[in-house]
């Protein structure tokens, strides 16, 4: 059979499969609404119907891409917002493209130690397969469970659509207690026990971020059934900051609308608050000239202490938010610091600043610092005593396994603007040092002065003379001798661990 038109009453159903498996495959018939077209003159009965579900399950395998496994019966609430329902066959319908759909949720997730895991186990096929059998299989069963569509990417990535913020969250957290060999999530309906052999995995953390929920959302469907549009990048966003707060921990980052939906869904539902879940305010990231409020989501009890410090985050985001640089965001990034330290397990690091002997450092130490540094900012006004603390303050803070990665982050961008202010802030003191130097010093300290500022210019003038003198001898050979004698070397890094 070349052409439907050739169809008699004596054509089996064998041969009218062929057919229009074959214009299906070559990209003649992309959609069920072609089909059912160009299968009008077929009369309608049983050899129709068994038609035009089979082939409309190879067109949805060849052009619905991302969702090619859906149907109504496994994913309602997904295919109700994604598909145009067909008015004579409810099991069929044609795949939305370009359109604004009412309510979706997309989560990124990236796997932390997936490469090492392949790179150690790449002579040992049993685990590799293994371990794409967990991902490949019991994700995409454990997320159908919840009404949402998983689908692996590139290599370790997974992405999830689904149509709510229960949905979405609870399949979220499924897949961390599934990728822990130890229960850890509260809830005993979400909590996945690995089976059979799948037990000899490692544990795996995850890095998430989840972002949609708004009432309307644009999304396109690509002609192969990708996807693309401004939730699907922001979500690669958070999951991309969730990896940067956490690289070797799980960590879900969501938006401050999923959030809301997610709480607001539960009490229209009636669910009362056991979940065991909580969220902390993370600030904001800038994202395509908007700015997006951000939340962790907590699921561990463990993390929960960092909720003692929430308010005082708050207070630290509206000084950053209100410029308030002058006199309200260094007093409380120092506020925000002690109350972390005093909230955080107690720890014992040992810390070598310069040329300085080991110094053994406790919490109440690093906060007796803080304090100092408090001190000399805001009564004394002694800025660059105060920077001066700082500086050391974080080289403690970088020696804190356990210390809070979105609070020194934080720490380092504002101690990095302040020290900018501080490079300009001497330069002026300068400017008034000299033109009120008879104010300031006696005679005999001003000629001092004059003298001692003579000479250090000189010493560098001729500091910069000699370096560059002939009579120093073979530079080179110099130079080269200590290349040898240094164990020289750097790694390229490209991609994720």
């Amino acid at each position: 059979m070349k052409d439907i038109s050739e169809y008699k009453r004596e054509t089996t159903v064998y041969e009218l499969s062929a057919h229009l498996y074959e214009r299906i495959t070559n990209g003649k018939i992309t959609t069920f609404t072609e089909l059912k077209e160009y299968c009008s003159p077929i009369p309608k009965g049983p050899q129709l119907q068994i038609l035009l579900m089979n082939a409309f399950k190879l067109i949805r395998q060849l052009h619905w891409g991302f969702f090619k496994d859906i149907d109504y019966p496994s994913y309602p609430k997904v295919w109700k917002e994604i598909v145009i329902p067909d008015t004579d066959y409810k099991y069929a319908g044609n795949l939305k493209r370009n359109t604004t759909i009412s309510s979706i949720y997309i989560a990124m997730l990236d796997i932390h130690g997936y490469t090492k895991f392949c790179k150690q186990n790449n002579r040992n096929l049993s685990m590799l397969q293994l371990l794409d059998n967990f991902m490949q299989g019991d994700i995409s069963k454990i997320t159908q469970e919840n009404n949402v569509v998983s689908r692996r990417a590139r290599g370790d990535e997974i992405i999830l659509i689904g149509t709510s913020g229960i949905d979405m969250v609870n399949s979220v957290l499924s897949i961390i207690d599934y990728f822990s060999k130890r229960k850890i999530i509260k809830n005993d309906e979400l909590s996945k026990t690995r089976p059979g052999v799948k037990i000899m995995l490692p544990d795996m953390h995850i890095s998430v971020g989840i972002a949609g929920g708004k009432i309307y959302t644009p999304l396109v469907i690509t002609e192969d059934g990708d996807i693309s549009g401004d939730i699907i990048n922001t979500a690669a966003r958070l999951q991309a900051r969730a990896n940067k707060i956490s690289p070797a921990h799980t960590r879900v980052i969501i938006t401050k609308h999923v959030r809301y939906r997610y709480l607001k869904e539960r009490k229209e539902a009636g669910i009362k608050d056991d979940s065991g879940l909580r969220f902390f305010n993370s600030g904001t990231i800038d994202f395509k000239g908007t700015s997006i409020p951000l939340y962790y989501l907590l699921y561990n009890k463990n993390d929960f202490y960092i909720l003692n410090f929430q308010n005082e985050m708050i207070d630290l985001y509206d000084s950053i938010k209100n410029n308030l640089w002058k006199n309200k965001v260094f007093p409380n990034l120092i506020k925000v610091l002690i109350k972390v330290l005093s909230n955080m397990p107690l720890f014992k690091i040992s810390v070598v600043i310069g040329k300085n002997k080991p110094e053994l450092i406790k919490n109440d130490q690093i906060i007796d610092l803080c304090k100092k540094a408090f001190t000399c900012y805001t009564v004394k006004r002694n800025y660059p005593q105060a920077l001066k603390l700082m500086d050391n303050i974080m080289i403690y803070l970088r020696e804190i396994p356990v210390f809070d990665s979105l609070v020194f982050q934080y720490t380092q961008e504002i101690c990095s603007v302040y020290n900018n202010v501080l490079n300009e802030y001497d330069l002026e003191i300068e400017n008034i040092l000299e033109t009120k130097i008879d104010k300031l010093l006696s005679l005999d300290e001003r000629k001092t002065y004059i003298i001692v500022k003579k000479h250090y210019h000189l010493y560098e003038k001729l500091r910069t003379q000699v370096r560059n003198s002939n009579e120093l001898g073979n530079r080179k050979a110099l130079w080269y001798k200590i290349i040898e004698n240094e164990n020289m070397g750097i790694n390229i890094y490209s991609g994720k661990v």
